[in-house]
């Protein structure tokens, strides 16, 4: 799964660059918080986004599940209404907005 902040781009012009990372270690940090609940694996931060692993290192038969039941709650979580200490930037103006992918892996022989 890869999620990341929607608008930061934008963002970045209107804030200090010391705020502005703030707010990204902040969403940062919840995401990885969300998705460790559900066995996601944080496998790289790329910019203002956190790529997620389901299934490494440990596979389980419901990774699939556990990957959308993560996007739901992460969802919840930046919108602030699973906790508050994962909602992001309110105060600072930031989108509470975030995209994800979802991806399928391959087995290959």
């Amino acid at each position: 799964m890869f999620s990341d902040l929607v608008g930061s781009t934008a963002l970045s012009a209107r804030m200090d660059p010391e705020d502005l990372r703030e707010v990204i270690s902040a969403y940062q940090k919840c995401v990885a918080e969300t998705v460790q609940r559900f066995g996601g694996f944080v496998a790289k931060y790329m910019g203002d986004g956190v790529l997620v692993y389901f299934g490494y290192p440990q596979a389980h038969e419901d990774d699939a599940e556990r990957a959308v039941r993560a996007g739901l709650a992460l969802i919840q979580a930046v919108g602030g209404s699973l906790r508050p200490s994962c909602s992001p930037a309110t105060r600072r103006g930031a989108s509470r907005q975030h995209r994800q992918a979802h991806m399928k892996g391959e087995k290959f022989p």
